[in-house]
């Protein structure tokens, strides 16, 4: 008796899967990127708002507090198993980010906090990851963080950019700490496969519990002052665009694609100087240019090939083929000895 042919059950879906999620994670980080970049250019252009860095920080934190509330409350028992520890780091990319990055600005130009905070967050997340968490460094990540590092350098300690800034190293040492601050997200998200919703109902609930006081209490505060035009752009686009869209867009690219959504943050000085030349009508010079290069020399470096930690969700892809193949063989196997024993 002839027995039927095996059914072939590895097929090409987890493939296609991966192939699918890698792209949206590369369209949710390019939201987040073009987010982050427009703030850049905004702040280039004056600014021009009367609000504090405390108001801008508020609303960057209440609006993502307010609207994630039910969902935050929901999953309440989820937040308490995470501990404060994870919510305090998760927390860091809120309020302390948006202070340091704030306050910074008052002593450095924009062009060295688009330098520093988003190109060297994905070195700071590949040096507490191997110092803290053990995880090893290839040697294209290595290369790419020593060429991200040199562009930013590069385009923060230009001397021409010194002049006229007094005790600017307050400012880059305030942008530094932004990108530690940024960089202890990242790894929290990526190390416990974090929800990106939850992750910003996380910072936005706890940056406003933290915030409130100092806002209300110490007379900081520039609402009485600035304008109601001025007010309603900023708690739309520091609460919504800034606070929940880029934030959230961002946890999605790092669930989707790990280091790789780390390392194209980068990216955001390179897209904030492509918008400028529109916007701005400011043509970047041969300098900037080059500088530039370093940095996007540094991003074609880490997409080469390595052996690094994957992505929790590719994990769970590549052990579900694995065990797809494992059965497949298994009942092949099993059919071809029965198949001796019948003839």
């Amino acid at each position: 008796m002839a027995h039927p042919k095996a059914p072939n059950l590895k097929n090409d879906r987890p493939v296609e899967l991966r192939g699918v999620l890698r792209l949206k994670g590369y369209g949710w980080m390019s939201m987040a990127i073009f987010v982050w970049a427009s703030w850049l250019v905004l702040t280039s252009s004056g600014g021009v708002t009367d609000l504090s860095s405390v108001d801008l920080a508020g609303f960057r934190a209440l609006v993502p507090a307010i609207v994630l509330t039910p969902m935050l409350w929901r999953q309440r028992q989820l937040v308490a198993r995470m501990g404060l520890g994870k919510c305090l780091l998760l927390s860091a990319y809120g309020a302390p980010f948006t202070l340091c990055v704030g306050y910074g600005l008052g002593h450095a130009p924009v062009a060295h906090a688009g330098a520093m905070v988003p190109s060297l967050m994905p070195v700071c997340v590949a040096a507490i990851g191997f110092l803290v968490l053990g995880q090893r460094v290839s040697a294209p990540q290595f290369l790419s963080g020593a060429l991200i590092v040199a562009g930013a350098s590069a385009i923060a300690f230009r001397p021409a950019e010194l002049w006229g800034w007094d005790e600017i190293w307050v400012g880059h040492v305030l942008f530094l700490a932004g990108a530690l601050l940024w960089a202890c997200f990242t790894l929290t998200v990526r190390h416990h496969n974090i929800d990106p919703f939850l992750a910003t109902a996380i910072v936005g609930a706890v940056s406003t519990l933290g915030l409130a006081p100092i806002w209300v209490l110490s007379g900081v505060s520039s609402l009485g002052t600035a304008s109601a035009p001025d007010i309603v752009f900023q708690l739309i686009f520091q609460g919504v665009v800034t606070g929940l869209i880029s934030l959230y867009a961002f946890g999605r690219a790092l669930q989707l694609l790990g280091a790789v959504a780390a390392r194209m943050s980068a990216l955001t000085p390179v897209v904030a100087t492509v918008f400028a030349i529109p916007i701005l009508s400011q043509m970047p010079d041969i300098y900037e240019v080059a500088a530039l290069s370093f940095v996007v020399g540094g991003l074609l470096v880490a997409s080469m090939p390595s052996h690094t930690a994957q992505p929790a969700r590719t994990r769970a892809i590549r052990r579900q083929e694995v065990t797809v193949n494992t059965s497949t063989t298994s009942r092949t196997t099993s059919q071809v000895d029965h198949s001796r024993v019948h003839f």
